[in-house]
């Protein structure tokens, strides 16, 4: 009786279905996983607002395009090496990035060696988003990752914000890169490869779903390249509009996805309706005689950033091998080039036409996936990651289930304990099936023998008899 009562004491306490997302979701030994992303992308804004432009150039190639283009290469070489044991990679680009960015700090801030030192620091950054990119999809649930998203978020707007108000040279730039540098090494360096828990083989629908999620990736930076090209730099203060419209996305992103529960797929289409708003505003804000509605809309277009990341750490875990995220990483720096190409060419030869350039590819991205929705939705938006948001972290329900191993005196085997743990959590046969790589024949058939064993009938008696809420309604039709 004490094994019984043990049990339902702990899967009362993990077991039960949230209502929505609390922190309770969020673990504390997976904030290295959660934050180190976040600061990544925070680091990487605060150095290019924060420290003088790259005025250099080696071999007649402008600074600014060699840093970025040492960003991109060291983290696809990273991500190419990456396996397993990753201590080594991880550890060599966080010295790189430490020494490049700490020498470049101490230099004066000109000629060719401040230059090269700032190409070493970018180079060990590209290595540490590869890092911090593999520790967010597949360690962090979709809670934790969602709030690791909206905190980069929320960093970014503050760097805009700092940057539209302290003086060129200021202490505080200089502390703020300091702490998120010393931060995200930290963080980096707490990761253990135990942790990492990735699919060895991938099969045709994974392929199609993760396809599905890097291409509104790519989607989105297409458009926000030609956001920012509608940016004036010189306007700071319109830096400070930018930030209020990024306040208000991120309560707009939580209302839909936390507290209306709806599907990702309804935030994309709240993006895309900004996009062409902002769009139009970019057209016509001469007209209006201000530009604080045009900016305004930027901001809220950011909601984009977020979202494009959070869905493709989800997409990866659900369906990614280090193969599968392989591939998606070469394309990716195949095509990235060319997302960023095409609205700088417009900026250079006409940058009159910038606004007209930017409706037109809003537009036009916008009818390719609405007339490819069908499939985007099938493949990608009405997978079983979807409802994981609003769910308690497995692996935390598991390592608490194993800790006590409750389920020996019944005399399960290992698989069944699987599949009890699953369908204590108010998994459907499929969603079992995916996660175990299993047939749905395969388990419908542990879920017979596993209720012969515990001498019940349905999933209703299994909730009741472990003293977890009935979450089986949704699934009554799947009972054997």
């Amino acid at each position: 009786m004490k094994t019984i009562s043990g049990l339902r004491s702990t899967l009362s306490a993990v077991g039960r279905k949230e209502d929505g997302i609390s922190f309770q979701m969020i673990r504390s030994d997976k904030l290295p996983y959660m934050l180190a992303y976040a600061f990544e992308l925070i680091l990487y804004a605060a150095w290019g607002h924060f420290t003088p432009k790259l005025s250099e150039r080696l071999f007649g190639i402008p600074g600014e395009v060699l840093v970025y283009a040492a960003h991109v290469v060291m983290s696809l070489i990273i991500m190419l090496l990456w396996n397993d044991r990753f201590k080594h990679l991880l550890r060599i680009s966080v010295a790189i990035m430490v020494v490049g960015f700490l020498s470049a700090m101490i230099i004066t801030p000109q000629g060719k060696f401040y230059l090269l030192l700032t190409l070493i620091g970018y180079a060990g950054l590209g290595g540490a988003v590869t890092s911090a990119r593999c520790g967010f999809a597949f360690v962090a649930n979709n809670a934790e990752r969602l709030f690791g998203m909206l905190i980069m978020f929320l960093g970014n707007a503050a760097v805009y914000f700092l940057d539209s108000v302290l003086p060129e040279g200021c202490i505080w730039e200089v502390i703020i890169i300091l702490f998120f540098l010393g931060c995200l090494a930290f963080l980096l360096l707490s990761y253990k490869e135990e942790d990492f828990e990735v699919k060895k083989e991938t099969t045709k629908a994974d392929t199609n779903g993760i396809y599905w999620a890097l291409a509104y990736f790519i989607a989105y930076f297409m458009i926000d390249g030609y956001v920012w090209n509608l940016v004036d730099y010189g306007k700071s203060t319109q830096y400070r509009v930018i930030c209020l419209g990024m306040l208000i996305t991120t309560g707009i992103l939580v209302l839909l996805l936390v507290f209306f529960k709806l599907n990702v797929w309804h935030a994309w289409n709240v993006f895309f309706g900004f996009a062409v708003i902002m769009a139009l505003l970019a057209i016509f804000a001469p007209a209006i005689g201000t530009d604080f509605p045009e900016y305004f809309m930027i901001g809220l277009t950011l909601m984009g950033w977020p979202l494009c990341i959070y869905v493709l750490a989800c997409a990866q875990k659900r369906f990614a091998s280090y193969k599968l995220l392989k591939q998606c990483t070469l394309i990716f720096a195949i095509l990235s080039p060319f997302t960023t190409m095409s609205d700088d060419l417009v900026k250079s030869y006409k940058p009159e036409a910038i606004p007209v350039a930017c409706l037109v590819v809003v537009l036009g991205i916008l009818l390719v996936f609405f007339m490819l929705s069908p499939y985007s939705y099938r493949h990608l938006f009405s997978q079983a990651w979807i409802s994981e948001l609003s769910q308690n972290d497995m692996k935390a329900l598991k390592e608490k289930v194993e800790t006590v191993d409750k389920f020996s005196s019944f005399g399960l085997t290992p698989r069944q304990k699987e599949v009890a743990i699953l369908l204590l959590a108010a998994k459907t046969r499929r969603q079992i099936s995916g996660e175990l790589g299993l047939s749905e024949s395969t388990v419908k058939t542990h879920v017979s023998e596993l209720y012969k064993k515990l001498n019940i009938n349905s999933r209703a008696e299994l909730f009741k008899l472990f003293g977890v809420a009935d979450m089986s309604k949704t699934d009554s039709n799947e009972e054997t």
